[in-house]
């Protein structure tokens, strides 16, 4: 690993080089503004990034280089989501545990950026609370730049590494963006307290982005020995822990660890990962495959959506023909939640938006993509109840979800259900 100045670092990238970026709460920001400027003062051109989604104040950066850095958006968090309508990034569908595959096997990067903390007194750096697909872009780039950064925290798991297999590194210690609190409703409490329901003591839980996912987390703290196998890692899976209802002694695999492959959070959730030996990051073809996640009894995946039919169909990364957000890993929890044995698929929603639509609908939204397949959903959950759709016919699926529905709603779902459904 060789120390450089940051304008040296930047000179390794020429016209057309196509560079994979470590994201979410790793996001290398000091690399990537250095890049911007990189680019303008040297007119380069056709410069291809490749990420999850990125944190920080990059995205508005993007309209100045706009036609000479591609962006490429895995996933579109809150941060991309306002650059994909104005063709500042394009979103790439792909289920998260498929990125180190497309990384091996297609994209080759020429370069990999990443955020990592200082080597360790063996000479090991840690790829910090982001791991996903970078493990596999640092084996398959042909040179990894490194932002050394005493405030990454050092975690276990893939996101261990030999300072070797860094070629460049800058230093500058700049603080984590850390992820913005989502503010939970009476409504979302409602859902949750739906969802605990259907929470077994000594189940290995899973849970998306969003604030129904936290609001379930503090309703957990009376389960006995919980597990946690999971994308993501979030604050209310920490403080579950610290409560002592996460003992993760029941698990069929990484027995008394708790697994993710990302975390977002504040200072107390970086502070909490950092040296703990009993949590491991994983790379996301771990985390994430279904023949991993199966392993486990009982596994819980709880996971939101944006709409959802009366056949069970769910659109969870787009309203309409509108990106905001990507397939990431609902499917893949979906069907490993629901292959594990004593476990439960649970896709959970408010039943209508802040403007008073409807989530339940009788179809999805013109351009709508379907994130799961009712093929594939188990339970829906709403704050007026859980739909179970298991072994359910399409009408008593209809059923099962205008039940619970808004009410305001429900006649008019009951009508377009009897125009389509001979036996409703």
């Amino acid at each position: 690993m060789k120390i450089v100045s940051i304008d040296e670092a930047m000179k390794k990238v020429h016209s057309g080089t196509k560079i994979y970026v470590q994201g979410s709460s790793s996001t290398p920001g000091t690399l990537l503004r250095a890049l911007v400027d990189h680019v303008k003062e040297n007119d380069l051109r056709d410069i291809y990034l490749y990420h999850i989604e990125l944190e920080g104040p990059f995205s508005s950066m993007l309209e100045s280089v706009r036609g000479r850095i591609h962006d490429i958006s895995l996933f579109v968090g809150r941060s991309m989501r306002p650059c994909v309508p104005r063709g500042l990034t394009e979103y790439m569908p792909i289920f998260l545990s498929d990125i180190p595959w497309f990384i091996r096997e297609d994209l080759h990067p020429d370069i990999t950026f990443i955020n990592v903390s200082t080597p360790d007194i063996h000479g090991h750096v840690s790829l910090g609370p982001s791991v996903i697909g970078v493990r596999a872009a640092i084996d398959n780039s042909g040179m990894v730049i490194a932002q050394l950064n005493d405030e990454v925290p050092r975690t276990f798991g893939d996101s261990t590494l030999p300072q070797s297999t860094v070629d460049y590194a800058i230093r500058n210690d700049e603080k984590l963006v850390e992820a913005e609190k989502f503010v939970i409703t009476d409504q979302e409490r409602r859902i949750a307290e739906n969802i605990r329901t259907l929470i077994p003591n000594r189940a290995t839980i899973q849970a998306g982005i969003g604030s129904i996912p936290d609001a379930v987390m503090p309703l957990l703290d009376d389960k006995k020995d919980l597990g946690i196998h999971t994308e993501l890692l979030s604050e209310g899976m920490i403080r579950l822990i610290e409560s002592g209802a996460v003992t993760n002694i029941h698990k069929n695999i990484d027995r008394y660890h708790s697994v993710a492959t990302f975390c977002k959070g504040n200072q107390y959730v970086y502070d909490f990962i950092n040296e703990n030996p009993m949590i491991l990051f994983r790379s996301v073809d771990y985390t994430n495959d279904t023949a991993t996640i199966r392993k486990n009894d009982r596994v819980i995946s709880i996971n939101s959506a944006v709409e959802v039919d009366i056949s069970g169909q769910v659109a969870a990364e787009s309203i309409g023909s509108r990106v905001i957000s990507g397939v990431g890993g609902q499917m893949d929890f979906v069907r490993g939640a629901a292959l594990s044995r004593g476990g439960k698929a649970i896709i959970a929603l408010k039943s209508k938006t802040r403007h008073g639509e409807p989530k339940i609908v009788p179809f999805l939204k013109q351009g709508a993509a379907v994130t799961t397949t009712r093929n594939h959903v188990q339970f829906v959950v709403t704050e007026f109840g859980i739909a179970d759709l298991r072994g359910k016919t399409l009408a008593q699926r209809a059923h099962e979800l205008i039940r619970i529905s808004s009410p305001e709603f429900r006649d008019d779902l009951e009508k377009y259900a009897k125009e389509i459904l001979p036996n409703f």
